[in-house]
């Protein structure tokens, strides 16, 4: 039993499906599939339960991929610490990024960090941020890019905090909102919340959301069509003033804006890795001199 082995389990337990997981891994289904039957003799035991909905670990499958992620993690470290010793900084680097940092500033992050760091392998996954925590918690990465508070991980950092804004089509005042659609964006509950609360502060009547978008860049096309308005984080909202939309911060009842934190989460596991520990750092810095947030009001 090998490191290809431990991965391909992995992999099928992380996408709950053979067939996704066989076009991840470049593999045909029956290869997979002989993959998987091959280990189950080896071992002597079901490791999976297949159904129309996807796969289903039995308790021997469950012990196998705990050993399977151990194993790999295992496997990294062995090569990070022959890395250390020939002076090289490499590794293998597992990131969840909530979808609208992956859209703004994922890009240009990883490009300049692997410029610097080549031989650092990097894997991405992207998700809403409530999505992006559970794939943290549950081991699939070693460090998050997320944004809202999530109480549940053990170590963060906060890059930076961006306003919550009104967007609409022109220049609104709170009164002509009352008889306006809204348009509601919805990626996690925090936003809901800050939605609810800023309505139900600022509106003359109860306001019900005519259309909920789970993308913010549908969100922002239909507010420029003038089909309603919205409550949308900064974030991605930056050329919205040349696409012809409205922009304004909200505000708090004791006049502190409503913003909204991006965290980097990672633990005390992850950053004994030398190439977490390095992007880390990276990041760090990174967000001491390349704010995101430059709106102008």
């Amino acid at each position: 039993m090998d490191e290809r082995e431990w991965q391909t389990f992995v992999t099928v337990v992380e996408e709950g499906n053979i067939t996704k997981a066989a076009e991840k891994l470049f593999l045909s289904q029956p290869a997979m599939s002989y993959r998987l039957r091959h280990l189950e003799e080896d071992l002597g035991s079901p490791l999976l339960l297949r159904t129309s909905e996807g796969i289903t670990l039995t308790p021997q499958g469950e012990v196998f991929h705990a050993y399977c992620r151990r194993m790999l993690q295992e496997m990294e470290s062995l090569k990070q610490a022959i890395g250390e010793m020939s002076g090289e900084i490499q590794g293998t680097l597992k990131i969840a990024s909530s979808i609208n940092f992956a859209d703004y500033q994922l890009p240009h992050l990883l490009g300049k960090f692997t410029k610097q760091y080549p031989n650092i392998h990097i894997q991405v996954k992207t998700g809403h941020s409530s999505h992006v925590n559970k794939m943290f918690n549950s081991g699939e990465v070693a460090v998050a890019i997320a944004r809202g508070n999530h109480k549940e991980t053990s170590s963060s950092i906060k890059l930076f905090e961006e306003p919550y804004c009104l967007v609409y089509k022109d220049p609104v005042t709170i009164d002509e909102l009352a008889d306006l659609p809204l348009i509601q964006y919805r990626s996690d509950g925090s936003i809901t919340t800050v939605l609810d609360t800023w309505c139900n502060e600022n509106l003359p009547k109860s306001h019900e959301a005519a259309m909920e978008m789970d993308s913010m860049v549908t969100c922002r096309h239909f507010v420029r069509e003038g089909l309603g308005w919205s409550i949308l984080p900064y974030l991605g909202l930056g050329s919205c003033k040349d696409e012809g939309i409205y922009v304004e911060p909200i505000y708090q009842k004791d006049g502190k804006p409503w913003v909204r934190s991006t965290f980097l989460y990672f633990n005390e596991v992850s950053d004994k890795l030398i190439a977490v520990k390095t992007f880390i750092d990276y990041v760090q810095e990174y967000y001491k001199d390349n704010s995101p947030v430059t709106i102008q009001f």
